[in-house]
């Protein structure tokens, strides 16, 4: 599904992606993994033309590191990025009818919305802004899904969340994973992520220092504690 290779994003003189290579197929989930500041949004912004990047972004086997963001939307790579970024003077409504601006059926997807997040469609017609933390992330979340991803991209979507709601954000994302779809999550909770999860690479300071699929790096112990802070 998606091919990454010798990824570099520098901003500035601060290099905070250092040529790594990974890949997701299809239908699995991939976590990134690593603690504050080691380069796991940078990462996902160069795999979707957020900031400009070095190295080859290849996606069903064509390369399009030369797209534009707009153009990977158009492909089915689609990124619900950290801190929801919902439209808070639009309703809830309105900021669904935005995620399928380039791409998606409006009216089939707002159902597949409303089924796993019962709680938008009660708020509907209330301004986005006046969400709970919680609401605004499964708003970001069902928004990402009116576009049809193919590819759909995560950036820390338990951050500051419940519990309660934490658990059925990767309820969903389970979900969405029986339905074929390929989900890349950029997530701090190490432990979640790895129950849900096919493999994982964990990255430090820009690089990838380890990788191996999810039910190994769990029963690792020098891994988890070196690096997952499990």
């Amino acid at each position: 599904m998606l091919r990454v290779e010798n990824l570099s994003v520098n901003y500035g003189h601060v290099k905070a992606v250092k040529e790594i290579s990974f890949e997701i197929k299809s239908g699995e989930i991939v976590s990134i993994l690593g603690a504050n500041g080691a380069g796991k949004t940078s990462a996902l912004f160069g795999v979707s033309a957020v900031v400009k990047s070095k190295g080859k972004v290849f996606y069903k086997d064509k390369d399009i590191s030369g797209f534009t963001t707009y153009q990977r939307v158009e492909k089915g790579i689609i990124l619900c990025p950290e801190n929801r970024r919902v439209f808070s003077g639009l309703s809830v409504e309105e900021n669904l009818k935005m995620g399928s601006y380039l791409r998606g059926n409006y009216q089939k997807n707002i159902e597949t919305a409303y089924r796993m997040f019962p709680i938008l469609k009660e708020r509907k017609k209330q301004a986005a802004g006046s969400l709970s933390g919680g609401e605004q992330q499964m708003l970001a979340v069902a928004r990402a899904l009116m576009s049809d991803p193919e590819l759909l991209m995560l950036d820390e979507p338990s951050l500051g969340l419940a519990p309660v709601i934490v658990d059925q954000i990767f309820k969903a994302l389970v979900e969405l994973k029986r339905s074929g779809m390929s989900i890349l999550l950029v997530e701090q909770n190490a432990l979640k992520s790895l129950k849900i999860s096919d493999r994982a690479y964990i990255l430090e300071t820009g690089r990838i220092v380890h990788s191996d699929d999810a039910k190994t790096l769990l029963n690792d112990e020098k891994v988890k504690k070196s690096y997952l802070g499990i």
